[in-house]
């Protein structure tokens, strides 16, 4: 075939076929070279998870661990020897902080990667997966300063005085996984090695750990909100799954054995609580007031944009006064998109949004029973997921339902979250 011959063939698409089995293939081909096996593992106890104040002295890299800590990592290093293969090849990423290089030098004294670590074929120190920085040093006024702030602008995004969003973190680490898969043509650090490895380990921080897997599974913004941090040496097991090409959580070899802790505040308002009166004959004052403002000509946005705040505030506080607070616990558990899956969501339910200190194991005792999530469920008109963090307005063009309430109690139509009446893409 003559050269002029075959570039107008694979300008007319004859080749595309063959084209896309050679780039699938090569995907494949890529993926079976990657590890079986993907831990994350966050550091042992370290000073500063003891003495907050020590942050205000002592630079956050050179922070080590405790007596506890290592004793903690030990423990971790024979966990992780038990789910490792016999002649397994290791690698091993770690930020370059000095809790997390203790934490692995003693996962080693506890049995990790053989008697001499034998296994472990390379190390690679990536300041990629180091902590998020929040300043050189942290002053304790600042810092519930900061605490309020962050709620006000969001913990994704709120960055501190001198230091990284998580959002900055979330982009380095997204390099990282970038640096270890490579475009899945074979350059990646885990491909382009001779050696081909069977698990690789990843010592490092806690919302380092959760902003990888943001990135590993897409999860929204709202989704990451919801996860907690491990505890120290605590870890998480991806296990490669060569049919989908993807990592899945693997929980039988995660310690603690289950997917990452995560939970959701809602708020339940259902069908059979009304309106308060005096509320809704205000609203109306106001819808009126609106109405008269729009016949007058010349009348400002701004004029018109306070009024609507203000009764988008009160639309907002009427929801809140027909709503009862719940938790969603073992949030990652429910089906994509989540807000959307009422049955599942039900089925999660704890009374209240104030578990601090509550451990997982205490709160999944608390969970509703059959009889009252079933009622509950029959009678839902709305769940907020959003409480103070969103306008009425926002709610409902996240629900694809700009006018919910009436409509469900008249039409008996489904929930306004149900699949079948929205559109709307949730986290």
């Amino acid at each position: 075939m003559e050269m002029e011959d075959f570039l107008g063939r694979l300008e007319d698409g004859q080749f595309d076929q063959a084209m896309k089995a050679i780039e699938k293939r090569t995907t494949q081909l890529a993926w079976e070279k990657l590890p079986d096996r993907i831990v994350l593992l966050r550091h042992g106890q370290s000073e500063g998870n003891v003495d907050h104040l020590l942050y205000t002295s002592k630079g956050d890299s050179r922070l080590e661990l405790t007596k506890k800590g290592i004793r903690q990592a030990r423990e971790a290093g024979q966990r992780l020897q038990a789910i490792t293969p016999p002649d397994a090849n290791i690698i091993v990423c770690t930020s370059p902080f000095e809790r997390t290089t203790q934490t692995l030098l003693a996962v080693y004294s506890g049995g990790f990667g053989g008697p001499n670590q034998e296994l472990v074929q390379r190390v690679h120190v990536d300041p990629q997966i180091r902590e998020q920085e929040f300043g050189n040093f942290q002053d304790p006024g600042l810092t519930q300063k900061v605490r309020v702030e962050e709620v006000r602008v969001g913990r994704f995004y709120y960055r501190r005085p001198n230091a990284e969003s998580s959002a900055d973190v979330f982009d380095r680490v997204t390099q990282f996984w970038d640096k270890l898969f490579g475009d899945f043509t074979g350059n990646g650090m885990l491909t382009r090695d001779e050696v081909k490895y069977d698990l690789c380990l990843v010592v490092t921080h806690g919302l380092t750990i959760r902003l990888m897997l943001m990135c590993l599974f897409e999860w929204s913004v709202e989704t990451f909100g919801t996860v907690w941090n491990l505890g120290n040496c605590e870890h998480v097991t991806l296990q490669k799954n060569l049919e989908t090409c993807k990592y899945e959580f693997c929980i039988a070899e995660s310690y603690p054995p289950r997917t990452p802790w995560a939970t959701r505040q809602a708020w339940i308002i259902l069908a059979t609580v009304p309106k308060p009166e005096e509320l809704v004959v205000r609203l109306a004052k106001l819808e009126e007031a609106r109405g008269k403002l729009l016949e007058v000509k010349n009348v400002a946005d701004a004029e018109i944009a306070k009024l609507d705040k203000i009764i988008d505030d009160m639309e907002n506080q009427i929801l809140r006064e027909r709503s009862e607070q719940f938790t969603v616990i073992n949030y990652l558990e429910i089906s994509q998109p989540r807000t959307m899956q009422i049955s599942e969501v039900m089925c999660r339910l704890v009374r209240g949004h104030d578990h601090q200190g509550t451990s997982p194991e205490e709160l999944a005792e608390q969970v509703l029973d059959a009889e009252t999530r079933d009622m509950m469920e029959q009678n839902i008109e709305f769940i907020d997921w959003w409480g103070d963090q969103l306008s009425y307005q926002g709610k409902m063009l996240r629900t694809n339902r700009i006018s919910y309430a009436h409509h469900r109690v008249k039409s008996g139509a489904l929930s306004p979250l149900s699949p079948r009446n929205s559109t709307t893409s949730s986290p």
